[in-house]
């Protein structure tokens, strides 16, 4: 249960790494929040009408973003029991928790002087503190997701997340009962309910920056997951909104106003990241299921076309072996034996039995003769079409392939759906080692290259979890595996393919981490090197066997 746990979280949303397009979106949002701050400095001192109804709007959006996304990073801890995920939805949890007292206090909203028998400077303290509890729950994200550590599987996520959200409210009441039933002992950071104090500057505002410059912490380890990137966006507009609230010298201002907004923005971007991945994630599985779908559907009419004819075939010869043994058997036990007619009889036995030998071994020569579809092709030709199979996997997994083509290769003479039989496995089985990978970049190079003597070398290197040593050619054997869920028919079919075209197969491990799957190929009609044909071990799944026949005409099939 554990290995497949494990290679469960490779694809949680919490641990896939940010895509390229989605690291172009968030420097986009980055871009737009820092020209905000420009433009709120310049008009910094620009007073707008006063809106009551503004600070309970923003409120109310503020409380479902951050319970929504504690409640989907709850869930990612439940199956990933990473304690960094259980400190980032603390973080937004104790947020929420605090913005339904704010807005309840704040003057005007609900009643001019606000509820729960608040006074002066319950609000702007509650403001501030609930800022303090997101910065504190991303810094704990940011410390605890480098680490190894994490929650024993025999205890229950549900337990955990309990005494989190118990722990939490505890703190969040605390914090409430200060502020509202002791607010004298605060510092009075608001002059009047529009003006802020002298403390404010001399104390709150100075207090404010340097949260701002410690929430570098966050950026200090490089992005892991996607979630990493748009937690260092919603960190980047807090800086701006914790900078526009020092600038605040009076509410329902400008800068008030974007204050606000930039502290929505900043709590409903890991929301947004984590709803779009999700419903990405979805359709993508979809597809796949549809896909293997419709794959397992030709498969299966391919092998009922097989052995529809095979049992058509063979139900002749052996009609005629039992009705001439049973023949043979009545001359037997007849009182005048006929010995000439029973030899008779048994050559037509040994006849008809070596006709459904025969076409048994037309079976086989689907493979073995597969030099009949033989043809010129072109190594990076393959090598493209490959990653165009592969483009949906490619995706879902976050793996980036880079293709390294040398030009002007010699054609190959060789069976085109074998040879890329063989690159699709090099590279699925890259992904899959891939996803085993959590603290690098995900990524699959190939190469193409041209040695002494014509020979085409076909590379795929990975940076996944790779060999602990050189295993030679023990991959490449029959039924050898080393993942949780695997036939361990693959890598023996690719050996097979390969030595059938006249070259050769290596795995080796790669430097740094990771794995070389090389492939070297002779060009078409190379000196000593003659086309063979390919004989794929009797072991190849049933799901060979449809490939191959299916792709042949009745009459191809050699019978007597």
């Amino acid at each position: 249960m554990s290995g497949e746990l494990t290679g469960a979280q490779s694809f949680l949303i919490s641990s896939l790494p940010p895509s390229a397009r989605q690291e172009r979106l968030a420097a986009a949002v980055a871009a737009c929040l820092v020209a905000s701050l420009v433009v709120t400095f310049t008009f910094r001192n620009a007073q707008l009408p006063r809106n009551d109804s503004f600070t309970p709007i923003a409120n109310a959006i503020l409380f479902f973003s951050n319970t929504i996304t504690m409640a989907l990073l709850f869930a990612q801890f439940a199956v990933a029991r990473n304690p960094a995920l259980l400190a980032l939805a603390s973080g937004y949890l104790f947020t929420a928790l605090l913005i339904i007292p704010h807005a309840l206090t704040f003057p005007g909203a609900f009643a001019p002087a606000g509820l729960l028998g608040a006074n002066l400077q319950t609000t702007a303290w509650l403001y501030m503190l609930q800022h303090l509890g997101f910065l504190a729950g991303a810094i704990g994200y940011t410390i605890l997701r480098g680490r190894r550590h994490v929650i024993a599987e025999d205890r229950s996520a549900a337990v955990a997340i309990l005494a989190d959200v118990l722990g939490v409210a505890l703190i969040a009441a605390a914090v409430i009962w200060l502020v509202t039933s002791n607010a004298h002992l605060l510092p009075p950071i608001m002059k009047d309910q529009m003006h802020t104090s002298a403390a404010w500057r001399d104390v709150g505002s100075p207090l404010l920056v340097a949260l701002s410059l410690a929430s570098i912490v966050v950026y200090r380890k490089p992005r892991v997951s996607m979630i990493d990137l748009w937690l260092q966006v919603a960190i980047l507009a807090w800086v701006l909104e914790t900078l526009n609230m020092a600038m605040i010298r009076e509410r329902f201002s400008l800068v008030f106003y974007v204050s606000r907004t930039l502290g929505v923005v900043s709590a409903s971007l890991v929301l947004l990241a984590l709803f779009s991945e999700s419903t990405m994630l979805h359709a993508r599985l979809v597809l796949t299921l549809a896909a293997r779908r419709q794959e397992r559907e030709g498969h299966r009419t391919a092998m009922d076309v097989m052995l529809g004819w095979l049992a058509h075939e063979l139900r002749q010869p052996l009609a005629a072996i039992r009705l001439n043994a049973e023949a043979g058997a009545r001359q037997l036990s007849a009182p005048s034996k006929d010995l000439g007619e029973v030899e008779a009889i048994l050559d037509d036995i040994r006849a008809d039995a070596g006709r459904a030998s025969e076409m048994i071994d037309s079976v086989r020569q689907v493979f073995v003769e597969a030099r009949r579809d033989r043809q010129l092709v072109d190594a990076n030709a393959l090598v493209r079409e490959a990653a165009t199979l592969l483009h949906l996997e490619l995706e879902t997994s976050h793996v980036a392939l880079h293709l390294h083509l040398a030009p002007d290769l010699p054609l190959l003479r060789g069976h085109h759906g074998q040879l890329i039989e063989v690159l699709v496995n090099g590279v699925t089985n890259a992904v899959e080692s891939l996803a085993l990978v959590a603290e690098r970049s995900r990524w699959i190079d190939v190469h193409t290259a041209q040695h002494d003597g014509g020979w085409i070398s076909i590379i795929v290197e990975d940076a996944g979890a790779g060999l602990a040593h050189d295993v030679g050619d023990q991959p490449f054997e029959p039924f050898y595996s080393t993942k949780f869920r695997g036939s361990g028919l693959g890598l023996s079919i690719c050996h097979a393919i390969v030595e059938g075209h006249g070259g050769s197969v290596a795995l080796l491990p790669r430097e740094g981490g990771g794995a070389v799957f090389h492939v070297e190929l002779p060009p078409a009609e190379a000196e000593g090197h003659p086309s063979r044909g390919v004989d794929i071990p009797a072991t190849a799944p049933a799901v060979e066997l449809a490939n191959r026949v299916s792709t042949l005409r009745a009459g191809e099939l050699r019978t007597r």
